[in-house]
């Protein structure tokens, strides 16, 4: 069980280079990803946030 919120299905917008660039904003990030129960939807227009580059798909 975990200590947060958790939703059935998440959307994290904007997930881009110039939204996403410092220690606290990945750790942000990690903890909105972590919410999702089921459905994870992270979306980004032009280049991706090295954060999520490693993700498989």
């Amino acid at each position: 069980m975990a200590k947060g919120l958790e939703f059935d299905h998440v959307i994290v917008p904007f997930v881009d280079v110039s939204n996403y660039k410092t220690d606290i904003d990945r750790s942000l990030l990690y903890i909105a990803c972590t919410r999702a129960m089921h459905a994870l939807t992270l979306t980004f227009h032009g280049e991706q946030s090295s954060f999520i580059s490693n993700i498989g798909a």
